[in-house]
């Protein structure tokens, strides 16, 4: 049976923009070591969501081969390459991304108002989403013919 993307809930959505959006802030405002941390959350997202898109035969056959269950990536018919994160992701994905992303952190525990400074993992996480997100709108307002070499 294939999974579904995470549903998008306006609630998730709203927290994510506004604890990414402070961590944004704060990160810029912080100095190098916070912003390189950032880049490596950025870079991290990309690569789970280049894992979440490979095509399910070949996540099935990795997962027979370590002999456990695949179930941790929603097929996403909205991508275009099943091979590596694109260059701008496409925005759709990433709000389902930031949905499942705020109810995991919330089912763990997580407790936005006790994430006060950028140096939270789950700030700078939701951050590093709403970076990528700003990528996505602006490469979508971009004309057609400019995004190529955006």
């Amino acid at each position: 049976m294939i999974d579904r993307p995470v549903p998008l809930s306006p609630a998730a959505l709203r927290l994510a923009g506004h604890v990414g959006q402070a961590a944004l802030e704060r990160a810029a405002a912080s100095g190098v070591s916070v912003v390189a941390k950032l880049d490596q959350h950025i870079a991290a997202v990309r690569a789970e969501i280049a894992a979440c898109q490979r095509t399910p035969a070949r996540r099935a056959g990795k997962a027979s081969q370590a002999g456990i269950q695949d179930g941790t990536c929603p097929d996403v018919p909205f991508v275009a390459s099943a091979l590596h994160a694109e260059a701008i992701l496409p925005l759709e994905l990433l709000l389902h991304y930031a949905c499942g992303f705020v109810q995991a952190a919330l089912g763990d525990g997580w407790i936005p108002e006790a994430s006060a400074d950028a140096s939270d993992w789950v700030s700078l996480r939701l951050a590093a989403i709403c970076q990528l997100i700003r990528q996505a709108e602006a490469a979508a307002a971009l004309h057609p013919d400019l995004r190529a070499i955006a």
